[in-house]
């Protein structure tokens, strides 16, 4: 098998469990992993040949090195040789909300241009995770990756997969395209919705329902903008909304940055319904997670679709894969069927 060419775009918790993951998973291949082999390849197939950031802890720096650099969180698993690969300096454009202006130290360096890395690195693949709702630093490089013909998995609330005019420029362009915002494969947008179906195929109607959590990672802290934090909680309410095929009430967010919490995120859920004889049901729950690993245990089996997509010469949002993977697919489609659709188009069945 060829190798899988990445580009990394923000190079955050996410970015640290993702390569962690691919040192980790290269010596044990086979270790506490859902899909050890996805259309035949392994994610010590995953090469990353190219990395952008804004932070000078981490631009300027082997790739293997800034994933450790503050203000990153996420613990170190495993030891990560030398990648060779350069962080490269990104345009800043609104990658830095208010609330992270104190954490995040702007580097000097001159920025590059992104299309002519991409290019030159190589890559077929372009993951984009930058700050939830820095629009125009996502949008730019969606740009960079459709001018140098490289694939999209977008990682982040910004619509890009559900965007008509990407969905048509990809399309064009004969790029696939996946995405948006990553659901991390352990994380509570996804025991919610599982939660959620549980209750109600055992006969409990949800009446009412929250999703609030605390983290230590960047994220956390830069969703507490408020526009940002709203934005970011409209498109995180919704996915829950479609765990049931009635109307319920729900609140889901996150509610405060704590620092020395690092890369873990504590989700409290409540739920209310009604049971036999109308009679309440209320439940109380807590779920501790690791936002870095979560989400790359996700990110892994994307850039692996991907490549299966790129292989048939998919273009444009691949909307089988993406329910599974994602909080605000291209189409929503019921929980019971995720599954089965992202098994279908591994296996080349759709």
């Amino acid at each position: 098998m060829s190798k899988i060419k990445v580009a990394f775009a923000g190079i955050g918790n996410l970015a640290s469990g993702f390569v962690q993951g691919i040192a980790y998973y290269s010596k044990n291949s086979e270790q506490h992993i859902t899909h050890p082999r996805l259309g035949g390849f392994e994610i010590k197939d995953i090469e990353i040949v190219a990395a952008f950031d804004i932070d000078e802890r981490k631009v300027g720096k082997d790739l293997s090195e800034a994933i450790f650099a503050e203000p990153n969180t996420m613990a170190k698993i495993v030891d990560v040789p030398e990648i060779g690969v350069t962080v490269s300096m990104a345009p800043v454009l609104d990658g830095v909300a208010e609330t992270a202006t104190d954490v995040i130290k702007i580097s000097s360096e001159k920025e590059v241009a992104v299309k002519k890395t991409l290019e030159e690195s190589g890559a077929e693949i372009l993951v984009i995770a930058t700050p939830s709702g820095a629009t125009k630093t996502c949008e730019a490089f969606a740009q960079a990756a459709l001018e140098a013909g490289v694939a999209v998995i977008n990682a982040t609330p910004t619509p890009i997969a559900r965007n008509p005019k990407w969905a048509r420029e990809f399309t064009n362009a004969k790029l696939p395209l996946l995405g948006d915002d990553l659901q991390s494969q352990a994380g509570g947008t996804a025991f919610h919705k599982g939660l959620l179906k549980l209750l109600n195929e055992i006969g409990v109607k949800v009446m009412d329902t929250y999703q609030l959590d605390v983290s230590g990672g960047l994220e956390g802290l830069t969703t507490l903008d408020f526009e940002r934090r709203n934005y970011k909680r409209s498109v995180k309410e919704h996915s829950i909304k479609q765990a049931l095929d009635y109307e319920f009430e729900v609140a889901a967010g996150t509610t405060d940055y704590l620092q020395f919490l690092g890369s873990l995120r504590i989700g409290y859920y409540w739920v209310e319904g009604h049971g036999f004889l109308g009679q309440p049901v209320r439940l109380d729950i807590q779920m501790e997670s690791n936002d870095g690993s979560n989400g790359a245990a996700s990110l892994t089996d994307a850039v692996r679709v991907m490549k299966i997509a790129l292989n048939r010469v998919a273009s444009g949002p691949l909307v089988a894969p993406a329910p599974y993977l994602f909080k605000a697919p291209p189409v929503f489609m019921p929980l019971e069927k995720t599954k089965q659709a992202f098994d279908d188009f591994v296996t080349g069945k759709v």
